[in-house]
């Protein structure tokens, strides 16, 4: 039986992954990335938080005169 190029030898070893020249540069790349998106996702979560938490405090405190406000107004308290 005559062997082609094209075909696969099983059996004949452990394959192993090999690490191309360089790699390091880009695990260093990667890791920098990394961690620049980690600090531009805790700042957008900060912004957006401190920007709905004085929504909400302005909200609240007009919310807070109406209730109070229009039962003295509607009662003829003023």
């Amino acid at each position: 039986m005559a062997e082609d190029s094209d075909e696969y030898v099983y059996g004949t070893g452990v394959p192993m992954v090999v690490k191309p020249p360089g790699a390091g540069n880009f695990d260093k790349l990667l890791e920098s990335i990394r961690y620049k998106g980690q600090l531009i996702a805790r700042n957008q979560k900060l912004d957006s938080g401190v920007a709905a938490g004085f929504q909400g405090l302005v909200i609240g405190f007009l919310f807070a005169v109406i209730m109070i406000g229009l039962p003295i107004v509607c009662s003829g308290g003023i």
